[in-house]
């Protein structure tokens, strides 16, 4: 399970590793084996590489100024006694005294020393402790500054993107759980935010306390908003971009070059925080263009057409929006307008991506499958209902449902319309959901394990957990009902109409690659199979007004075998993690009356972008799959 508060993909490893053994040697290694990729995508050739490395297999007995190093990041970590956090401190003045060598003859401007420094940059970007050390670390007086612009960032195989692109923590439970479930990471975290409390300005020390205000306040509602803590941390990366950017690569024009290229999907470093809500990184960066270069900078399209501006308002992210126009008015110093009012930016031409499938046919099968068609492509509809109870709207507030003219407030397509590349720029890249109507539907003889008769057949002694919400056991202790298959299904048969918001237990089960009962349900949709690369899938099956309340995910895809669902769904700036069930949160809120809302019914697939806060209730029974999956090129992992 992921932990509370996730790190990065990139510094789990590091931090759980014993540095002495394995990261410097890790880097290294990485780098020389071709994973450290240069810009636009292009695998490094072997003369790209920096020479005479000659790295030792481990650092046993390596130099003494490795050894001093690792000693640093080894003690920095201790507080946290083995355990998985980005929270490590390492000592300032023993990283700068490490990386003095100048009395063991060492060339501190030449590859193999610079390399060294790369590891050392490298790791401080992967701690949020050790971002405001970049400033000491890259300081233009310390003789390999220069040199690791011009040779290392400037270098054929470094990528700037990776520097913009960090895994900010994104909470899903607040500190005030935190200190009970992980006290070593509320340490770290408490520890850390004191640290920026006195180093930082008046921005920063505000919104460390708009985060805490917030976490008390999520601390009594049952949630977790991530905005608060993300924008407190973008503030502090922010100053170690700017620094990198316009300190100490400053007049370094290999440097500068890496930083204004493109990459393989035309994306810039601004478009990349600008899909992260990184209104301080926007700044940071183009604080550190030319100005006469900024114009052009913000300007850029990438492959599908979108500028970065573009890219902000994919995301809700207005506070971006404003930071980059800031950057383009007239007459003022261009980006230091904090606190003041900005006018409203010009609204880029965004592409409208629905535009580019291809337009849905007047016979179109899966418009008109309905339960009295014989055809092959519609045989699944032959099965009716499965079984299951009839999907129906009765007792559901009308607030909670989308009008009768606009069922789906999102862009949705026929199958037939379908095309995986318009799909994946405009939709898995570019961070849109889509509702592909027919685009879950099966043949008969796949569908039909869908059917209550069927699914007993097959799996009714399987045990299943079952939970009000997926967190109540990490939140409140509560422990999750056992039932089997068959159990639970009878469960469901008796549940009384009128009392449906009692008992709001439903399956949610996620396919481990050894299942048997359930395995028919693992397999993508065939409209992505083999063209995406597929995570793992979950078997869910519930009745009516259950379902899953507010989080958020990698991209994923869920497929409706029978019933019918109705979708809330919020754009990345609004993220939030909810620890109650959805019905007490449509309750609570009135319907959740800033979300999208979305009916989904049998045989349509729901695609839901990463980032994307989403939640949805069973509008009577319903049965199918959700499947996480991601793909190399179009998904913009952190």
């Amino acid at each position: 399970a992921a932990h509370p508060i996730a790190p990065s993909l990139h510094s789990i490893p590091l931090a759980e590793m014993p540095w002495p053994r394995r990261t410097v040697a890790a880097l290294l290694a990485a780098a020389l084996a071709g994973r450290i990729l240069p810009a636009a995508g292009r695998k490094p050739k072997p003369g790209d590489m920096p020479k005479g490395m000659g790295m030792p297999p481990g650092l046993a007995g390596g130099p003494p100024w490795r050894q001093a190093i690792d000693k640093v990041f080894t003690e920095a970590c201790s507080m946290n006694r083995g355990a998985p956090s980005v929270f490590c401190f390492p000592e300032k003045k023993a990283l700068l005294n490490a990386l003095q060598v100048e009395q063991f003859g060492i060339d501190m401007t030449g590859e193999t020393y610079l390399m060294d420094v790369y590891v050392v940059v490298n790791q401080l970007l992967m701690w949020p402790p050790g971002w405001i050390l970049l400033i000491d670390v890259l300081d233009p007086k310390e003789p390999w500054t220069r040199p690791f612009c011009d040779k290392i960032i400037g270098g054929p195989w470094w990528q700037f993107v990776p520097v913009v692109r960090k895994s900010f923590i994104t909470p899903r439970t607040t500190l005030v759980q935190l200190e009970k479930d992980a006290p070593h990471v509320a340490a770290g975290m408490t520890r850390w935010l004191e640290d920026i409390r006195k180093s930082g300005n008046a921005h920063t020390q505000k919104l460390i306390k708009e985060f805490k205000d917030n976490d008390a306040e999520d601390a009594k509602s049952r949630r977790c908003t991530a905005r608060p803590m993300m924008r407190m941390m973008q503030q502090v990366h922010a100053k170690a971009v700017q620094h990198i950017l316009g300190t100490a690569c400053k007049g370094s024009k290999p440097a500068m070059a890496k930083f204004m290229q493109n990459d393989m999907n035309g994306l810039t470093v601004l478009h990349h925080v600008a899909s992260l809500g990184d209104a301080a990184g926007a700044k940071a960066i183009l604080k550190g263009l030319p100005k006469a270069s900024r114009a052009e900078f913000i300007g850029r399209r990438d492959k599908a057409g979108y500028t970065a501006e573009d890219w902000a308002r994919l995301g809700d992210f207005n506070d971006t929006v404003e930071a980059i126009g800031s950057f383009l008015k007239k007459g003022e110093s261009e980006g230091d307008t904090e606190g003041a009012p900005t006018p409203e930016a010009e609204p880029t031409a965004v592409p409208e991506p629905a535009t580019h499938f291809p337009a849905a046919g007047a016979d179109d099968e899966a418009a008109t499958c309905g339960s009295d068609s014989a055809s092959a492509a519609c045989s699944s509809s032959l099965l009716g209902h499965g079984g299951w109870r009839a999907p129906t709207n009765a007792g559901i507030p009308s607030a909670w449902l989308p009008p009768s003219e606009q069922p789906c407030a999102l862009d949705a397509i026929e199958v037939s319309q379908f095309d995986i590349d318009v799909f994946l720029a405009h939709y898995m890249l570019h961070p849109r959901p889509l509702l592909v109507r027919g685009g879950a539907r099966l043949p008969a003889e796949l569908a039909r394990n869908f059917t209550k008769p069927r699914l007993l057949e097959l799996a009714a002694e399987r045990k299943a957990e079952l939970h009000r919400f997926p967190t109540e056991r990490e939140f409140d202790g509560s422990k999750p009902q056992v039932k089997t298959l068959e159990e639970y299904v009878e469960s469901l048969e008796q549940r009384a109409e009128g009392a449906a918001s009692k008992k709001l237990h439903f399956m949610y089960s996620r396919l481990l690659p050894e299942e048997s009962y359930l395995n028919f349900s693992a397999k993508l949709p065939p409209i992505l199979d083999g063209k995406v690369d597929h995570i793992g899938s979950a078997f869910f099956l519930g009745g009516t007004l259950m379902g899953v309340p507010p989080h958020h995910k990698a991209p994923t895809a869920s497929s409706l075998a029978f019933g019918r669902k109705l979708w809330f769904l919020e754009p990345p700036g609004r993220e939030v993690v909810m620890h109650e069930t959805a019905y007490q949160h449509l309750v609570r809120t009135g319907g959740a009356p800033s979300a999208r809302r979305c009916l989904q019914e049998a045989g349509d697939l729901m695609f839901v972008p990463r980032g994307w806060t989403q939640s949805w209730i069973c509008l009577g029974d319903c049965i199918g799959a959700t499947h996480e999956f991601s793909h190399t090129n179009w998904d913009l992992r952190d």
